[in-house]
């Protein structure tokens, strides 16, 4: 690590000192920032300085090396880092995020970093809320709001928000397209959570469409037409083509076979979602390289 010198430019002048450093040091907590400026680390044209200094057009900034690998709630800088790397697009109002597996959106016991807390963590994103949500093993497109405008906007609109994913499914599809409308509804099973197709419950449809077939599994892409919590994964069991890697609702004997072939998760894959906010938006995300190798071990068995 080396100090830093920056030369403030004419868009930077005004601003606080404490505030500046927050903004170009990521991930760095405020409590540090402090300590290095009041204990005259940082030098503004070779002075010392306050935290409450503003800015001016050419100041000369030192800045020491920083030795911290973890942020004040813990995160490590290192998947601070990562995350900051799959914004797949920063609007002034939302952001969209290519969710990494194995990492859930909120905090809970046992967890050691979520998407929220982590980004939260950067003072620019302190914040943000999610727009929707995707189970922790499950990766790909995920809409975040930075303000109420944005939050209350797409609360009214999410039945417009148009989801697709990508899926690899038990057996063979009979048909090209397949479109399942079926109700869903919350049920206690053994003192367990899960969600039942019953009447009442909440309309829910989705059409699973044929990407490619395997000797015993079928790649499909799956377009929402609602989003109920688990809707994928109940309405492919429901119609006897579980979703693969699925320790819920999926097969047990199928699970433990794609092991051997690198699935160790749910192959649910949140590859692709549009909008209209502004203007109308699409994102993307690509198949993620655990899934892909999956893929490729398959096919290599065959």
């Amino acid at each position: 690590m080396v100090v830093k010198y920056i030369h403030i430019s004419e868009d930077e002048t005004g601003q606080r000192l404490d505030n500046f450093l927050l903004k170009k040091l990521k991930g760095v907590p405020r409590s540090l920032i402090y300590k290095i400026i009041r204990g005259g680390q940082v030098r503004i044209n070779k002075g010392r300085s306050k935290v409450s200094y503003k800015l001016s057009k050419n100041d000369i900034l030192r800045i020491p090396p920083i030795t911290t690998t973890e942020n004040s709630m813990g995160i490590s800088r290192k998947f601070l880092d990562n995350l900051e790397k799959n914004i797949i697009y920063d609007h002034k109002d939302f952001m969209v995020i290519d969710k990494p597996p194995k990492i859930a959106v909120h905090s809970g016991t046992g967890l050691k970093n979520d998407i929220i807390s982590s980004i939260k963590s950067i003072d620019k994103y302190k914040n943000i809320t999610p727009v929707h949500r995707l189970d922790k093993n499950t990766s790909g497109c995920l809409i975040l709001a930075k303000n109420y405008k944005a939050a209350s906007f797409f609360g009214s609109i999410m039945k417009k928000i148009q989801k697709t994913y990508k899926v690899l499914l038990k057996g063979k599809l009979p048909e090209d397209n397949i479109i399942v409308e079926q109700p869903l509804i919350n049920s206690r099973q053994g003192g367990k959570r899960k969600i039942v197709v019953s009447n009442p419950g909440k309309i829910s449809k989705s059409t699973f469409i044929k990407i490619h077939e395997f000797n015993y599994l079928t790649l499909v892409n799956v377009v929402l037409d609602t989003g109920r919590t688990h809707q994928i994964r109940v309405h492919a069991a429901n119609i006897e083509h579980p979703v693969c890697g699925d320790r819920i609702y999926g097969d047990e004997d199928v699970n433990k076979e794609l092991l051997t072939f690198g699935l160790d998760r749910i192959f649910l894959h949140a590859e692709k979602i549009s909008f209209v906010y502004d203007k109308k938006y699409i994102f993307e995300s690509k198949l993620p390289n655990d899934l892909s190798n999956v893929l490729d071990n398959i096919r290599d068995g065959q």
